[in-house]
């Protein structure tokens, strides 16, 4: 930590050597190196391994909380607004009052008319999404959301398909759903037969990765089957979806179309995905408790690392006065204090993120949504390391009180 300097002595060998401790303010003779910092700041820590290796799944405990927390919280609201996100339509018009995709009532086909009469707009289709009832091969009933779309148009259709084509659902009675939910609904099989609101329905393609919020899985089907399962006439729909013109101004459009159906609700599809995640997340709130446990992981970790650190402090207060005593000023001492917070941030981040990919890989099959993108790293990597920073106040506090007179006592 320190560079300690001797003068030579004189020929005669009569005269000691001068400790550079005479004058601990000489430049020439102690310097406070800032690279030896970190190493201080390493030894404080390894000393005592128990508690070193107790910090770091402290904070990695911390770190994994608040990722798997607000990754769930960013997977839920994407699978809330899958729908909306994937189904390729500029506008949606809903009827009044509509808050989410998932629920809406019924508006009449014939405004379609209405609004394919606006300049500016290249294509409205039909869209229908209804909670139907789904009978189990074992006589068990599930809840899902049979949505209809026109095949020949494709706005508002599946995705990510991976047994089965969109054509496939041209047959009668022809249904796609995700193989996640295919145990749930007793599906292990294309071409099996089941029954959707006393209907009879038969599977013919699995599509991977779309989830629904409500745990009721989406099942795809033709407007025209879709509109049989949920008792609608030729003249019922759920959303009209449109679509704009190559180069249309999109500001001017949306205040055409709502002039034009005045009756409804139009909303831009990125307003509209919005409404619809905020709706599942806060109105039931799922998204509340995510960000509470998000917060709970903050503070556990603040918790641990302020105690740590504070330990190692208050055991090495001696050692701290001796630097005190001879010169050290306390923005050095701070300093070492500060580099063990951040050390133990580092490692216990790197565990941590470690875990919480885990996690994500082992969730990839499972009907919860959990996704860790790289931005959402980040901004965990710096929550830690603030975390851990402002635990290390707390020992910095203790230093603030170190009296150096108590080296000669």
């Amino acid at each position: 930590m320190l560079r300690i300097a001797k003068t030579t002595p004189d020929i005669g060998g009569d005269a000691p050597a001068e400790s550079a401790l005479a004058r601990a303010d000489a430049p020439e003779c102690v310097r406070w190196r800032p690279g030896m910092v970190w190493l201080l700041a390493w030894r404080n820590l390894v000393t005592d391994r128990v508690r070193f290796i107790a910090t770091l799944v402290g904070i990695a405990f911390s770190v994994v909380l608040m990722a798997v927390q607000w990754g769930l919280l960013i997977g839920s609201a994407n699978t809330a607004s899958g729908l909306v996100d994937h189904a390729g339509a500029d506008f949606w018009v809903a009827s009044h009052g509509t808050s989410n995709v998932d629920q809406a009532i019924p508006l009449p086909v014939r405004w379609r008319f209405k609004a394919m009469s606006v300049p500016g707009v290249a294509e409205v289709e039909p869209l229908i999404t209804r909670f139907l009832e789904w009978k189990r091969p074992d006589g068990r009933s599930e809840i899902v959301i049979v949505v209809g779309f026109d095949l020949d148009a494709g706005i508002g259709g599946p995705w990510n398909i991976v047994a089965g084509s969109i054509d496939d659902l041209h047959m009668p009675d022809a249904i796609m759903l995700d193989r996640i939910y295919a145990e749930k609904l007793g599906v292990d099989r294309i071409g099996q037969t089941v029954e959707v609101a006393n209907t009879r329905a038969r599977v013919v393609g699995f599509t991977e990765g779309i989830r629904a919020f409500t745990q009721s899985p989406y099942i795809f089907a033709s407007l025209k089957t879709a509109r049989r399962y949920a008792h609608f006439d030729d003249n019922q729909t759920t959303y009209l979806l449109v679509r704009a013109a190559p180069g249309a101004d999109r500001a001017a459009l949306l205040t055409k179309l709502r002039a034009a159906l005045p009756v409804t609700d139009v909303w831009p599809a990125g307003t509209f995905s919005s409404m619809t995640s905020r709706y599942w997340l806060l109105t039931t709130g799922a998204g509340l408790a995510l960000i509470v446990g998000a917060g709970l992981g903050i503070v556990v970790g603040i918790a641990i690392v302020a105690q740590t650190l504070y330990a190692a402090t208050v055991e090495r207060l001696s050692e701290y006065a001796t630097l005190v005593a001879i010169g050290a000023p306390n923005a050095y001492l701070n300093q070492i204090v500060l580099r063990q917070g951040l050390i133990s941030g580092i490692f216990g981040y790197a565990i941590g993120i470690a875990v919480a990919y885990a996690a994500v890989l082992s969730a990839r099959d499972s009907s919860a949504s959990l996704v860790l993108p790289w931005y959402l790293a980040f901004e965990v990597a710096f929550v830690a390391l603030v975390m851990c920073v402002i635990a290390s106040f707390v020992a910095i506090h203790k230093i603030k009180t170190i009296d150096p007179t108590t080296v000669f006592r």
